[in-house]
């Protein structure tokens, strides 16, 4: 069956770095594609960026669990997470991003063409195994981890101008590696699942380890830590304030004190110090920036299965 396209959300969580530079963005050219098959629950999207230019600052991009891999093509880009003491990391060859605790920025002016791979949260231990924990919040050369296959996939996608030629061969790349019989996987889907969906709002880590997965509570921190690159409490804030700033996105005039009520916070202060945290800016500086994939000139393709 066909992968769907242009409804993934593209840059879901990001925000210009200046907020003068839209009409840049909306010059820029971007593709996307869902694969398809048993990449689809795996795999959120593949993007092709061509058409950054010098004067574009970049883009903040919010934790959302996820690893991802950034592949230049034409030029090198310059990231920096959150909460990271390394400092900023200028990328000219493909890089593998662990899951960040927090936000990351991205300065792509010297940067024109790239793709980028977005695995779901927990995803990645399906094609590198259950080690994601090994490269939380770090930023390590995909060949390293990967293997030599890695930069044969590379070159070939520099020897390539066609987005559909350059997305069906990194998705038959991926299938080589895909592990559909990855030990304790489902449990740990199941748990994600839940977690992000608010099912474990009300109910302590450990019942839900005990009770609903059948683990004990420090082997299911383990596990999780291990596929996912996070503890499950951690997971849990992120997809708890990642839940409120779409809300906030989506409904702008809703009052911080209602937000913060219907989101648990005990008041606004509390919920402003979750925008520093993990973004990295005030609720009003999130408003102000904030930009969504539909403000950006997109193209689609149909997926490969």
């Amino acid at each position: 069956m066909g992968a769907g396209t242009g409804s993934v959300p593209l840059l879901k969580g990001c925000y210009l770095s200046s907020s003068n530079r839209r009409i840049l963005l909306s010059e820029m050219r971007v593709i996307s594609v869902k694969p398809g098959g048993p990449l689809t629950n795996y795999v959120y999207w593949l993007a092709y960026y061509d058409g950054f230019t010098a004067e574009d600052l970049g883009f903040q991009m919010m934790s959302e669990g996820t690893v991802d891999i950034l592949i230049p093509l034409e030029g090198r880009t310059t990231i920096s997470s959150g909460v990271s003491s390394n400092g900023a990391v200028a990328v000219a060859e493909p890089v593998l991003i662990g899951p960040q605790k927090s936000y990351s920025m991205y300065d792509t002016s010297l940067c024109s063409r790239a793709l980028g791979i977005v695995f779901t949260p927990g995803g990645a231990a399906r094609l590198l195994g259950p080690r994601i924990g090994e490269i939380t919040d770090s930023i390590v050369p995909a060949r390293e981890v990967m293997g030599e296959t890695f930069r044969i996939l590379h070159d070939g996608l520099l020897e390539d101008r066609d987005p559909t030629r350059m997305f069906s061969i990194v998705q038959a790349f991926l299938r080589r590696r895909f592990d559909g019989e990855l030990r304790y996987a489902e449990e740990i889907d199941y748990a994600i699942s839940a977690i992000r969906r608010g099912k474990t709002a009300n109910v302590s880590l450990i019942d839900f380890a005990e009770k609903t997965i059948g683990f004990s509570h420090k082997h299911f921190v383990e596990l999780f830590r291990r596929h996912v690159g996070l503890t499950p409490k951690r997971y849990q804030q992120i997809a708890h304030f990642n839940g409120m700033l779409e809300r906030c996105r989506l409904s702008p005039a809703v009052p911080w004190r209602q937000l913060a009520e219907t989101f648990g916070y005990a008041d606004t202060s509390h919920l402003f110090k979750d925008f520093h945290r993990l973004a990295g800016m005030t609720p009003g500086d999130y408003l102000k920036r904030v930009w969504s994939h539909r403000q950006v000139l997109t193209a689609t393709i149909t997926g490969q299965e």
